[in-house]
């Protein structure tokens, strides 16, 4: 009587473990003006979107009778690709004068605090230039700027609201910054608030 082979029942098919890699994202800034005519904000997004690219920040403001955009995208290689290949005819399309350029989301700064800043003024030709003189004297990252010259709705007086988004060092004193700066709104025959961010 030969040997008994004993039988075993096939095991699961066991597939070679491959790691997935996680998907990188690449960001690219745009610039966009162009004449102001309604629809123009919602045909540009649409026109980035249908290439496989996410808005990742945007800012669109009236520049006197122009639209003027700023946005920063994000997207695989490809989707960027796509984009890339598609933006000169969509400014055809649109009528937009477009510039672009690869870019990388800001480093982190753990040795600044932020900090904003209003200032409202009478307008004067170099207002906001000594402002942001003042800022660089100190140290202080300006890392947002928003202004707008206007007539005072009681007196009809030029006016300028300025709105600044800062970075402060740490090695730099609070009070003493804050002094300083209000020493800058006296000559400037401004009111001025100076305080930090907390969100």
């Amino acid at each position: 009587m030969g040997d008994i082979i004993p039988r075993f029942a096939p095991g699961p098919i066991r597939r070679p473990f491959v790691m997935s890699m996680p998907e990188v994202r690449k960001y690219l800034s745009i610039t966009a003006l162009a004449p102001t005519r309604d629809g123009l904000s919602a045909e540009l997004i649409a026109g980035v979107e249908q290439r496989g690219c996410e808005v990742a920040e945007c800012r669109i403001v009236p520049l006197g009778n122009h639209f003027a955009a700023s946005l920063l995208l994000t997207g695989n290689w490809s989707a960027l690709g796509k984009l890339e290949s598609a933006l000169p005819g969509l400014a055809d399309r649109l009528g937009l004068e477009l510039r672009f350029a690869h870019t990388e989301l800001p480093e982190s700064a753990p040795d600044y605090r932020p900090y904003s800043a209003e200032v409202i003024a009478p307008q004067h030709s170099k207002l906001l230039s000594e402002i942001l003189q003042f800022f660089a004297g100190q140290d202080v990252r300006v890392m947002e700027i928003s202004a707008q010259a206007y007539e005072s709705g009681f007196t009809g007086a030029p006016m300028c609201s300025i709105h600044l988004a800062l970075q402060v060092p740490m090695t730099q004193h609070p009070q003493s910054l804050r002094e300083a700066f209000m020493d800058l709104c006296d000559d400037l025959h401004a009111d001025g608030m100076l305080d930090p961010i907390k969100s």
